[in-house]
């Protein structure tokens, strides 16, 4: 998508995944390894794997259904009113199959959002209100920006959770699929930013970018942490129940 002609290629490889470098690229990998021991810890108890499918689903209705709400009340060009409506559809499947998932497992699934996750869709709100004078398309820009970052996230996480549980595992399929339609996602954005932000807007963008990524990853450390404790929590109480039974 962003290879279409070299002119394309670098004013907007903002764009693409961030490589980190230096202190971010040691913060990167101590919360991939942090995330990847507590998937571990996690899928050893009903329970956990609940509390994942939860965490995906708030995810969902928190970051996404709030971005496009904000969209649609600003009014888009037809050509891309469609495709963000398509959008939104796999969206609301992905919701439809986590919430499915869950009450598979016997648990109803959860209402409202959780603290934290609003807490940086509240910030990220913020930040597009701040920028959207910058752009002459207005709030879409910030928007997309976020949404383009939000869906990079979401690639990244179900990249690492397939790995970790392997193809043998009963949500392999599940969560393959919806990488699937989030790698599409991420075209998607990048491609309608590349049509809506001329380059003498980029700078702009460049700088919205570099700070939607900064809330990202603040919110990375406390969440991988977050997510271990609550794995060695949901694995010992699992321990405790099987020998209160067994």
């Amino acid at each position: 998508m962003l290879t279409r002609t070299n002119r394309t290629v670098e004013p907007f490889a903002c764009l693409r995944p961030v490589v980190p470098r230096g202190w971010p690229r040691v913060q990167a990998r101590l919360v991939d390894r942090t995330k990847r021991a507590a998937l571990r810890q996690l899928h050893r108890s009903p329970q956990g794997e609940v509390f994942l499918l939860r965490m995906y689903l708030v995810g969902e209705e928190a970051t996404e259904l709030a971005l496009h709400a904000e969209l649609t009340s600003q009014g888009q060009p037809d050509w891309l009113a469609k495709q963000a409506e398509s959008h939104l559809a796999d969206e609301r499947k992905h919701m439809r199959l986590f919430a499915n998932a869950i009450t598979q497992l016997g648990v109803a699934p959860p209402q409202g959002q959780s603290n934290w996750l609003s807490g940086k869709l509240m910030r990220w709100k913020s930040l597009a209100q701040r920028y959207a004078a910058h752009f002459s398309h207005g709030p879409l820009v910030p928007a997309y920006a976020i949404m383009l970052c939000a869906e990079q996230m979401a690639v990244r996480v179900l990249e690492r959770h397939c790995s970790v549980i392997g193809t043998s595992h009963l949500l392999h399929g599940l969560l393959t699929g919806v990488l699937d339609d989030e790698s599409k996602h991420v075209r998607f954005c990048a491609h309608t930013l590349t049509r809506i932000v001329p380059e003498s807007e980029l700078p702009h963008l460049r700088t919205l970018l570099k700070e939607i990524r900064k809330i990202e990853r603040g919110f990375g450390v406390s969440g991988a942490i977050a997510m271990y404790l609550v794995g060695l929590l949901y694995s010992w109480r699992h321990r405790v129940a099987k020998l209160a039974h067994g």
